[in-house]
């Protein structure tokens, strides 16, 4: 298309100016061009921010994260409850809205969030949160109830309890919890109306569940008793299999007192009902124990293993000993049982280890006082002394000298020796008797 000029017109006080023309075609047209630069710049910089602005993507798109929840508010009726302020949480943010006559109103939350969705009423109450755990465009009903109250009184026969534990439950959950005040009162302003589970406790006192009905101001009254229970107590020695029963080891119950096991390890004690009393056990020669036992309001058993406390003791086979000659020493441990492989020290110079048998054959080669100590670990003996001697008046050394021809006997003992004055009666009398016999044979031939 070939585009042929007509005229121009500046149009009056503009910054413009018009051409006029007409196309090959017959068709006219119109360009209008601008006369000052000023004002061509400041169309420039509108055409610009008009581009810019085109490009900014609107509201609704920046805001494609959200998503809305459309929430129904009714009562135990499921009737529609108008005023409800509804509040949305996430994090630490929130949103709330109120419910218009239908009971329903709409909430924008990020898509994806854990939602938690509580309500604020004067006359309605939710006792536990609406919680939705990805979010997304839905719809909620949201059930409430009546606001109700509780107030429990806990007392026994000689008047309140305070410090009483309380706990309120629903459907297993635990709506509401505390202690009583001196006066023996624990208060909940604001409930749903329906049925809980009750329950107070305290040390030294019977526990009482009980199911009670919650509409409007409520008042209940709770009655606790005092109790013991009888508990067994029974210590043994695992060191033997089967374990041993261990005899006259001293339990201390705190608040209580001490009791002795008998000869088959057992004893016997009454404690207080619902709870917890520091226990230790003791005996000489063995590891104490110490637990925390749990007293409940049944009778109960409790074992408890005492073993011995490690320990070495050591023996010699005599404490007086020649110089130059060894001394037998045997180790056994905390059981009388032989200690094996226990280091022997002299003088705390090791001189060897104890065998199978628990024993070791140490020299003392002077005539001085030894200590001797048996350790194993960090264990330890008492020690034990062994003194070496030498022997007094000592054999000289033999000497060569002619060996006397021996002579014969002689028939006759010596009557001068004291000594052989009965061998010598002896003598007669048995050779009154071979007398005798000889002579009673020849008769007997004749």
């Amino acid at each position: 298309m070939r585009i042929q000029p007509i005229g121009t017109h500046i149009r009056p006080n503009t910054s413009t100016e018009r051409r006029f023309g007409m196309d090959e075609e017959g068709h006219s047209y119109v360009v209008a061009t601008c006369v000052s630069n000023m004002n061509c710049r400041r169309l420039q910089l509108v055409v610009v921010v008009l581009i810019i602005l085109a490009a900014v993507p609107p509201v609704a798109a920046q805001e494609s994260n959200l998503t809305t929840i459309t929430v129904e508010v009714i009562d135990e009726e499921r009737e529609p409850i108008q005023g409800v302020t509804v509040i949305a949480e996430w994090g630490a943010d929130s949103v709330s809205a109120d419910t218009a006559s239908n009971g329903m109103v709409l909430v924008d939350v990020p898509r994806g969030e854990q939602i938690e969705i509580t309500i604020n009423h004067p006359d309605y109450v939710r006792n536990f949160p609406y919680v939705i755990d990805n979010a997304d465009q839905q719809r909620v009903e949201l059930d409430v109830s009546e606001r109700s109250s509780l107030s429990v009184g806990v007392d026994t026969n000689s008047g309140p309890i305070a410090d009483a534990r309380v706990t309120l439950t629903m459907d297993d959950r635990t709506v509401a919890s505390g202690n009583t005040s001196q006066e023996g009162i624990f208060s909940v302003e604001t409930l749903e109306a329906g049925e809980y589970t009750l329950t107070a406790e305290k040390r030294t006192y019977y526990t009482i569940n009980r199911t009670i009905e919650v509409d409007g101001e409520t008042n209940i009254n709770l009655n606790l008793n005092t109790g013991g229970v009888t508990t067994e107590f029974i210590i043994v020695d695992p060191h033997f299999s089967p374990p041993e029963s261990v005899s006259g080891a001293t339990i201390s119950i705190s608040g209580i007192g001490d009791v002795q096991t008998l000869g088959d390890g057992r004893a016997v004690a009454r404690i207080p009902i619902n709870t917890e009393v520091p226990v230790t056990v003791t005996k000489p020669k063995y590891e104490d124990i110490k637990r925390t036992l749990m007293i409940n309001e049944s009778g109960q058993t409790r074992t408890y293993e005492l073993t011995r406390r490690p320990q070495l003791n050591i023996t010699t086979a005599s404490d007086r000993i020649i110089a130059g000659e060894s001394v037998s020493v045997e180790v056994t441990n905390a059981y009388e049982e032989p200690a094996p492989g226990v280091i022997i020290t002299r003088n705390a110079e090791s001189v060897g280890q104890t065998n199978e048998n628990g024993e070791l054959t140490v020299s003392i080669p002077n005539a001085e006082s030894y200590s001797l100590i048996a350790s194993q670990d960090s264990i330890e003996s008492e020690p034990v002394s062994v003194r070496g001697v030498n022997v007094v008046g000592s054999t000289p050394e033999p000497t060569s000298t002619t060996t006397p021809t021996p002579s014969a006997p002689s028939l006759i003992p010596d009557i001068m020796n004291a000594g052989a004055l009965p061998i010598i009666g002896v003598i007669a009398t048995i050779s009154v008797i071979i007398a005798l016999i000889v002579a009673g044979i020849f008769t007997f031939r004749r």
